[in-house]
This record gives C-alpha cells, structure tokens and sequence, in this order.
C-alpha cells in the first residue's frame, strides 16, 4: 500500500513491474489504486476488489501455484456479481488456469461460458480474448477426444477471426492449426478450407518474437482502420506486452513447436534448418512457460527430432515429456508414445518399441479414436513383420481391422 502522499507508480513503472511479474499492466495499475484506498476491504469499491483478488491469482498462477490460482480467481468470479466485465476476465482466468492444471472438461465449459457472455455483450475490445478462448475451447476438445466438436466449433471461429481481421495473430494461427490436425486425427471427410502449408509457415515464423509483434500490430491497424478503435489498442497492448514480456512472448514458441509437431504427425517433412530454431524455443519454454507447456514443447520438439532422424534423441525426449505431462492431456499422452515407438522401431529396439506402440493404439481406441488407433497397430504389425515375427504381425494386422470395422466413438 502507499504511504500518504506518495505518488502513484507511472504508466512506465506499472509497465515494467508488470512485465516482470507477467501480469496484465491494466490489472497491475487497477490494483495498485485499489491499495491506496483504505485497508479494509470492504470500503474498497466492488470492481477494485475484484481486481486486487485476480492480481493474487495472477501472481500465483506467475510463482507456479497453479491451484493457488485457482482458488483465487473462484474467489474473484464469486465477487464479480455486480460487473459482466469482470465476470469476464475472472472466468478467462479460471479457465486458464484449469487448462494448465489439467482439469480439461472444466476449462472447456469456462471457456465455452467466457464465450457466451462476450456473444451476449457484443463488444468490440475483447477480440483479442475471444480469439484466446476460442482457441484453447478447441484445444481442450482436441486433447479430450472431441474431434467432430472441434472440427465444427474450430471452423466456425475461424470464419468469424478472418471476419474480425484477426486470422493472422498467433491465436488463430494455432486455431487453424488445430482444427486440421483435428480433422486429421478423425481419419478425414469433408473439408475445413485450411491451407496447412500457410498455417505451417505463419507458425514457424512466431519462433521470432518480432513476427509475433508485427502480427498482432498489423491486426490492431486494420482494426483502426475499421474504426474500432478499442480493438486496435487491446491488440497493440498485446504486441507491447508480448515485446517486453518473455513469458507472454514464449506462447509463439508454443504455438511454432505445436503446429510444427502436428504437420510432421500428418506425415509432411519438416525443413532440416528449423531443428537449430526449434531447440532454442523449447530452452525459452522450459524457463518462462508452464510446466504445462513446457512438457506439451518437449513432446512435439521429439516429434520434430523423429521428422529430422534424430531417433535416440526423439526418444529421450518423448519419455521426458511423458513424465511430466499430466494424465488429462490424453491425445498429447498417446501420440508422444507413439512417437517413443517409432523412434524406439528405427533403433531396432523392437520390444520396447511394441510396448509403446501398444500404450499409444490403446490410449487412442480408450479414447474412441478408433482410426489413429488401428494406424498404431497397422505400424506395430509392420514392425513385427520386419522383426521376423510373422504369426505375431498377423495377430496385430486382424485386430487393427477389426477395430478399423467398430463406429467411431464407439
């Protein structure tokens, strides 16, 4: 709290404690003219102590205690009664912070519940948070299994960002990105107008923090240029906060490895010069990410090391990634030991490689992915043919049929 008669901090000052602390800069300076009133919460007015509660999460969820976090913005959303505006960033919180705390089906229904009020509001400012929410709806639906959801959720959201001018920033780039490869994990059928070569390359560039900056400044200017003046400032506050903020700028790392694992999983070839630009994305991810993202970084950077030849280390680095990535993120889970199995197969460790490639057709028929399950096994059945195994590459070759002849989601 500030003693009598000192100034508050300065625009500048706000910036740069914010930056340290990877909070909004707008959340920091409601907070901070929060603690200049009285001591006493209850003579502080509802919406600053709404926004002293978030800020507390916000540096819980910043030290890495996650549930702490969540306590915190529960706390928040039930004090918010009085203000949809900060029902809104409580619930974009909490959602947030559910995600990296693997509570996927929770996260995907706040999110869900974030979006409906922004559609009830109708306000322009937030069309950098809608592209956020809607980005990480799919997401979650993506890793619980829920690819015809996805697929149609993610399509229509994507018309609305091209709409709204803002296709090309980071978010919607990982929308684009995750909406095919979800339609590729469902085996196909119909179509969903993304150009994966195009998605490919805008992702590979968000390794560059400056590309990441341009994007989101050349979104806030069309916005201007519309007329929607507070658009274009919460997108340009986003470029300034992803320029001096690296936990805010390593969601590109994120983003790039992500989008880059999936291509390399729907069997496209990676150029060889991107592994030099990748592993240093992933050093950013395990310092400034959370652990969450850290691990889902590692799982895709083995995906890309297996697309590049590197089998002993993609192998190592997928079983790192497998100890550290919670249960929830079950697609994730399942295709990182895939990628285990298919480094293990080219070492010529035929056993281990048969485990793995068990682990992740299971997981995935668990999962009603009835499809890339049965792909596991067609893969685990060549294997053994090759191992000299031929009543065993039999056994497994009947099976993946006979789950290729069960319904999906089944």
């Amino acid at each position: 709290m500030l003693e009598s008669g000192k100034r508050p901090p300065t625009s500048e000052v706000i910036l740069r404690i914010a930056a340290r602390l990877d909070v909004s800069p707008e959340v920091l300076s409601s907070a901070q003219e929060a603690s200049a009133q009285p001591s006493d919460i209850g003579s502080i007015e509802v919406d600053y102590a709404t926004q002293v509660i978030l800020l507390r999460g916000d540096l819980a969820f910043a030290d890495g205690d996650i549930s702490g976090a969540c306590d915190s913005f529960e706390a928040a959303l039930e004090n918010a009664v009085h203000s949809v505006a900060d029902q809104m960033e409580a619930v974009h919180r909490l959602a947030h912070a559910c995600e990296h705390l693997g509570e996927l089906d929770r996260a995907a229904e706040l999110y869900r519940q974030w979006l409906d009020l922004h559609q009830q509001q109708r306000t322009s400012g937030r069309v950098h948070t809608w592209v956020v929410c809607a980005t990480a709806l799919t997401r979650c639906m993506l890793e619980l299994g829920r690819l015809d959801e996805a697929v149609a959720f993610g399509v229509e959201a994507l018309a609305q960002a091209r709409t709204l001018g803002v296709h090309g920033v980071p978010p919607a780039v990982e929308l684009a990105s995750s909406v095919q490869y979800a339609h590729h994990c469902r085996g196909g059928g119909g179509r969903t107008d993304v150009d994966s070569g195009a998605v490919e390359e805008a992702a590979a560039g968000f390794l560059s923090r400056d590309v990441q900056v341009a994007a989101y400044s050349q979104a806030a200017q069309a916005a201007e240029e519309n007329g929607d003046q507070e658009s274009a400032y919460a997108l340009l506050a986003e470029a300034l906060q992803t320029k001096v903020m690296e936990p805010r700028a390593v969601a590109g790392d994120r983003i790039a490895v992500t989008a880059m694992a999936y291509m390399a999983h729907q069997g496209g070839r990676l150029p060889g010069q991107l592994q030099s630009h990748v592993r240093p994305a992933i050093q950013r991810l395990q310092e400034f990410g959370t652990a969450v993202d850290a691990s889902l970084g590692t799982a895709g950077f083995a995906n890309i090391l297996l697309n590049s030849g590197e089998s002993e280390e993609a192998h190592r680095t997928a079983v790192d990634a497998l100890a550290t990535m919670p249960a929830a993120y079950r697609l994730s889970r399942a295709q990182t030991a895939l990628t285990a199995g298919r480094a293990l197969r080219e070492l010529g460790r035929y056993k281990q490689a048969r485990d793995s490639y068990e682990s992740a057709s299971t997981q995935l028929i668990d999962m009603g992915l009835g499809w890339l399950g049965a792909n596991a096994l067609f893969e685990l059945a060549e294997m053994l043919e090759q191992a000299g195994d031929a009543s065993g590459a039999l056994s497994v070759y009947r099976t993946a049929s006979k789950t290729l002849r069960v319904p999906r989601g089944t």
